[in-house]
């Protein structure tokens, strides 16, 4: 698909595609092309260095979106077709082993059997999560061996090698010969037992004495089910530097705000003067919203956050069970996005992907102004179980946020935090 873009007077106009959506086929990027499949999406070829839009349309997104999609069934397509030898992103090494960390050596003896390996117990901005079973939503992040291979190379994992670049420049991603630099971020639940609801992966969660109630260091073995996925790919077509940025959640997460702002709402110096506010019929039994529970919404725990040995896992100093986290979406899904989630879902039937959904794919497509500050579309993206409590800011932005990601020596990173702290 291709979309035309005409300019008169300043004001840009869009042309519908000039081939339809369903004549090209979406689901998967090789031939047959209306058939799920585990190939990874290298580029978006209707990505044009060309597109600039104050708002999204329909027919702009679709390409991202399609591009998310193909690339959460390629990643999780053990999952999808019930294939154990497509590891996708299990075979993706951990942040912590690219960087030479081994911030998991009080579990070691547990290591070997854990497909997923936890060590970060809070979100980007230091807050927990706590859903409504008293346990906390946990973190895990992943390069691909074509990002860790460049790391590898340039020896970005040491202060000498970042010292050697004046930035970092991962390989962008044009086809099989020529992959692309994925990174992958998800956030887990804790399940007592698998479940086809979610994709399940065998978890350890190394929690360090300081963060143990008693002061004893914990190693604990569990069931995890996804509840959030984000995938940022580096492409070579259009504007390549800042990356697509898709993020994933599982359906049963939180209900939408009551005073949710759709996804082109971006102008005013306000846009929720109440904050979020909790829908008045919210669904019931989702995962991080109890309708019973009366208190405010997306507000993170206070006080300290420490881990029982035992579920409920989530206890303060006193070793009593936290409060779970009301949490609502502040910005609606947009429409066609929407729209593209059915059909993939539908595609998926029967397997565990059918529970999630695509909440957006943000990239560089607009001027920058002071509504759209880095140019990114849609203005905001935020994961509910990563950036809970970001939804509001006007930082509430992937591309935008990681625009001032830094190596270890203050030189650009190339839109990933990874490489902040390294070893000497």
């Amino acid at each position: 698909m291709r979309i035309q873009m005409f300019a008169l007077t300043g004001i840009l106009l869009l042309a519908w595609p000039l081939v339809a959506e369903e004549e090209v086929g979406e689901f998967c990027v090789v031939a047959p092309h209306d058939q799920i499949c585990p190939t990874f999406p290298q580029d978006v070829p209707e990505f044009s260095e060309f597109f600039e839009y104050m708002v999204i349309s329909g027919a702009a997104q679709a390409p991202f979106d399609r591009h998310a999609w193909q690339a959460f069934v390629a990643l999780n397509w053990r999952d999808a077709a019930d294939d154990p030898d497509h590891l996708g992103w299990r075979a993706f090494p951990r942040r912590d082993e690219v960087l030479g960390r081994d911030s998991a050596a009080q579990c070691a003896a547990q290591a070997a059997n854990a497909e997923v390996i936890i060590t970060d117990l809070e979100q980007s901005d230091g807050h927990a999560l706590v859903d409504r079973h008293g346990n906390y939503i946990l973190y895990e992040s992943r390069l691909n061996p074509v990002a860790a291979n460049y790391i590898h190379e340039t020896a970005l994992n040491t202060l000498d090698g970042q010292s050697a670049l004046d930035a970092a420049e991962f390989p962008q991603g044009r086809d099989a010969e020529n992959p692309a630099s994925v990174l992958f971020k998800g956030a887990w639940t804790i399940l007592e037992a698998p479940t086809d609801d979610y994709i399940n992966a065998a978890g350890l969660i190394v929690v360090p004495p300081e963060r143990s109630v008693t002061g004893q260091g914990l190693c604990l073995e569990v069931t995890l089910g996804l509840v959030g996925m984000h995938i940022v790919t580096k492409v070579e077509s259009g504007n390549r530097e800042e990356w697509i940025w898709a993020t994933f959640e599982h359906r049963a997460n939180a209900p939408v705000a009551g005073d949710a702002r759709d996804i082109n709402a971006i102008y005013g110096s306000n846009l929720f003067p109440e904050g979020c506010i909790a829908p008045n019929d919210p669904a019931q039994d989702l995962l991080l919203f109890n309708a019973a529970m009366a208190s405010p919404a997306n507000t993170p725990p206070t006080g300290e956050t420490l881990w029982n040995a035992t579920p409920p896992f989530a206890v303060d100093a006193d070793a009593q069970p936290l409060q779970p986290t009301q949490v609502v979406r502040c910005w609606d899904i947009f429409g066609p996005t929407q729209a593209t989630n059915a059909r993939w879902q539908e595609a998926l039937n029967g397997t565990p992907l059918e529970h999630y959904m695509l909440i957006s794919a943000q990239w560089r497509g607009a001027n920058t102004s002071p509504y759209i500050e880095h140019g990114e579309l849609p203005r905001f993206l935020s994961n509910v179980t990563m950036e809970t409590y970001l939804q509001t800011d006007r930082d509430g932005t992937c591309l935008g946020c990681h625009a001032s990601a830094t190596l270890a020596t203050g030189a650009p990173s190339d839109f990933t935090f990874t490489l902040r702290e390294v070893l000497e």
